[in-house]
């Protein structure tokens, strides 16, 4: 079984070294690493056409810069690398993060000794008590498999749960085959990522295997790094910046019971955002005013202040 390590990257030429090198310090070595660069402005592709040289000469069998002429965002970029990748198993890595030295290893070993189709990764951050799986809040969505390995039968209902990430930090490993036509939502920046495994994992479901063939590893295999100018820790200063999330108008009409918790809990900590990251009040009402019928149509209330807005 190979693995395919694909790698957006814009303007991260102060940490595209270490995530390279946490590959190449992989106890298994990925078959495959691809860097999209997404037309940076920085020095960051030229260190990674490095980084990617000190691969192939360690036993990478295939690496590829690729290098697009506009820059699209970060879907855009993992759709490039998704459709150039050969590996059985897809996995992405941002260019700020690193893996464990053993992630590759435990990827393969767990989906090819338990025939998964999907795997989720536990990620640690340096914020104090920032980490996940949290077992204690999820014990009620798994069941144990191997170790530290479980499986999850309803995994799109574990999707909705609060203490649940299957996109952040791009946790998630995946058979190449499983993914079938499904691609992130392009031009947008708000939860594209769990829009897009809740998608796969949602056809992965249909497939009526028994038991599901998802599974989490509550291990921290990735360290996930929070950078103070990313896009889910800035401020905003005017409420129009504040994409949609794209899974709100993709199932808005759904009647998926699964569908509208998902919802529900991306438009609670979307609300929650907004009201936190606007200047000022006249910020909130307008936010409030324009998006309060949609979040009203998944049964999310306005904070009492804002309703008439």
């Amino acid at each position: 079984m190979s693995l395919s390590v694909v790698i957006p990257l814009h303007n991260k030429q102060d940490y595209i070294d270490e995530a390279l090198a946490s590959l190449a310090r992989q106890t298994q070595l990925p078959h495959e690493v691809i860097v999209v660069d997404d037309a940076s402005t920085d020095d960051g592709a030229a260190r990674a056409e490095s980084g990617l040289r000190r691969l192939a000469r360690q036993g990478v069998a295939r690496t590829e810069l690729l290098r697009l002429p506009v820059n699209g965002g970060p879907s855009a970029a993992r759709n490039r690398g998704l459709e150039r990748a050969g590996g059985a198993v897809l996995a992405f890595l941002d260019a700020d993060d690193h893996w464990r030295d053993d992630c590759c290893s435990e990827i393969l070993r767990c989906m090819r000794g338990h025939a998964l189709d999907l795997l989720v990764l536990g990620f640690e951050t340096s914020a104090q008590g920032d980490y996940f799986p949290d077992m204690g809040a999820l014990r009620d969505e798994v069941v144990p498999l191997d170790g530290t390995l479980h499986r999850l039968p309803r995994v799109t209902s574990s999707a909705s749960h609060l203490d649940f990430f299957m996109g952040r930090a791009s946790n998630v490993a995946v058979r190449r085959g499983a993914i079938g036509d499904a691609r992130f939502a392009e031009g947008r920046h708000v939860n594209e990522n769990i829009d897009f495994w809740y998608r796969v994992a949602k056809d992965i479901a249909k497939g009526g295997g028994i038991p599901a063939p998802v599974g989490l590893l509550a291990e921290p295999v990735i360290r996930y790094r929070i950078l103070p100018d990313s896009l889910s820790h800035r401020r905003c200063e005017d409420w129009r910046q504040l994409q949609i999330p794209p899974s709100l108008e993709r199932f808005r009409h759904s009647d998926d019971a699964d569908d509208r918790r998902l919802c529900r809990t991306l438009g609670r900590r979307w609300l929650t955002f907004a009201m936190e990251s606007l200047p000022d009040d006249a910020q909130r009402a307008a936010f409030c005013g324009a998006n309060g019928a949609l979040l009203a149509h998944f049964d999310i209330d306005l904070p009492l202040l804002w309703r008439a807005a």
